[in-house]
């Protein structure tokens, strides 16, 4: 159901919920142009031999409601299991074995509702008793990598393949009941039952790994890749796009059936020419959860605008639009309240950026291309650089609403300019 006022927009217009219900979708989601999903269900509706598929995009670009609607188009025709790191973790941090035991609880799960034998005389004992996370074999890659980094800056391989690993020091003195290769016999026995029962496949969908540090990442999806292929099961794993930028990301693509990216939508092309297209995918989103008379024209254009075509930001910008008018209490989203809003949003970038981070802001505007530093990725994470394309058309700039944070020094780098 639309918004048909301002309270109840601040409710459906939420950044940090992703459509995650079959209602949702079925209500507010908007088919995108740009979204591999097509070519990934195909693969997954084709395929014979459990293809493993990566999943990845820029913070903020929708990826989990992709994910959600892949669920919804093929939940005929797998068992379906979906869940995110935050299931597991209450931080953004996951371990290939913690991953592996929740993967084993949910495919119990089914095995219990379709009453296969196999949960009682394997399963049952297992999956109910509490699980304690002792460090595997990737946590130790992890201090390995981590003492590393000390003397390796955070943009280069996290790990060469060719390197002798000597973790001897790191080994840990806590006994560990079961093995990951213990959960992955189980997981396969225990699908397989399912195959043969319901002549439905499995298919995993884990979300939200994109979110877990790149050096984290880097174990799983090299050092321990292995462990996830030898599933007998389709998965999509989601992973952090910045991993594209390091050496390691060539063995992740060796490993995995395809790697897709998600793009944030264009407002316009690398010359600052309109994107009528994408502004019009934009609109439509919003225009799903309100009803027109809530936001007027003018005001929506300027949103869209000002959102720089990330998803996360066109929600957070129309919620923080809401908030203004109520306290203005009028009922409405005009073109003075977007600009009430975009300053509120913009004091807050203002208060955090220093001298060098408003020069790195200036320099991704003038050259709209990635930049090898630790702090690029920081920007990116935190909306203030926006990344769009992909592969040989991918390019960055920063969020529109920070532009009036460097006009001042894009005076004074041309005044040197022309003075030289």
């Amino acid at each position: 159901m639309k918004a048909n006022t301002i309270e109840e927009a601040l409710n459906l217009f939420d950044p940090q919920r992703p459509l995650l219900e079959e209602f949702e979708i079925k209500s507010y989601y908007v088919a995108r142009d740009n979204s591999p999903l097509e070519e990934m269900k195909t693969i997954l509706k084709t395929a014979t031999d459990f293809p493993k598929l990566l999943f990845t995009g820029p913070p903020g670009c929708g990826k989990r409601t992709e994910l959600v609607n892949l669920r919804e188009s093929l939940k005929k025709d797998f068992h379906i299991i979906m869940f995110s790191i935050k299931d597991i973790s209450n931080v953004y941090s996951v371990s290939l074995h913690g991953m592996l035991f929740f993967i084993l609880q949910k495919i119990a799960d089914k095995a219990k509702n379709e009453k296969l034998s196999i949960y009682p005389e394997k399963l049952e004992k297992m999956v109910t008793q509490p699980f304690y996370e002792s460090p595997g074999i990737e946590s130790l890659f992890q201090l390995k990598t981590e003492k590393r980094s000390e003397k390796t800056p955070d943009y280069s391989a996290s790990e060469r393949d060719d390197e002798e690993d000597d973790l001897s020091e790191f080994i840990p003195r806590i006994p560990q009941r079961y093995s990951s290769k213990n959960f992955i016999e189980l997981i396969n026995a225990t699908v397989w039952d399912l195959e043969e029962k319901t002549k439905k496949d499995c298919l995993i969908i884990v979300s939200d790994i994109d979110k877990i540090s790149v050096t984290q990442a880097s174990i799983i999806f090299t050092k321990l890749v292995l462990h996830l292929t030898k599933l007998n099961c389709f998965a999509v794993f989601t992973f952090p796009s910045q991993f594209k930028h390091y050496p390691d990301f060539l063995h992740v693509y060796r490993h995995f059936a395809g790697v897709y990216f998600l793009p944030n939508f264009a407002i316009a092309d690398r010359d600052g020419n309109p994107d009528e297209k994408g502004r019009a995918k934009l609109k439509e989103i919003v225009s799903k959860r309100a009803t027109t008379k809530l936001i007027y024209d003018d005001a929506m254009e300027l949103i869209i605008k000002l959102s720089g075509g990330n998803l996360h930001e066109l929600i957070n910008f129309v919620r923080q639009c809401c908030i203004v008018s109520m306290m203005e209490k009028i009922g409405y989203i005009d073109y003075e309240v977007v600009l009430m809003t975009e300053t509120r949003i913009r004091k807050v970038y203002n208060s955090v950026y220093n001298d060098e981070t408003r020069q790195m802001l200036l320099k991704v505007k003038n050259e709209k291309k990635f930049l090898p530093y630790d702090k690029f990725f920081t920007l990116i994470n935190q909306f203030s650089v926006i990344e769009y394309g992909v592969g040989d058309e991918l390019w960055f700039d920063i969020n529109p609403i920070l532009n009036p944070l460097i006009e001042g020094l894009e005076v004074k780098e041309n005044e040197t300019t022309q003075g030289g």
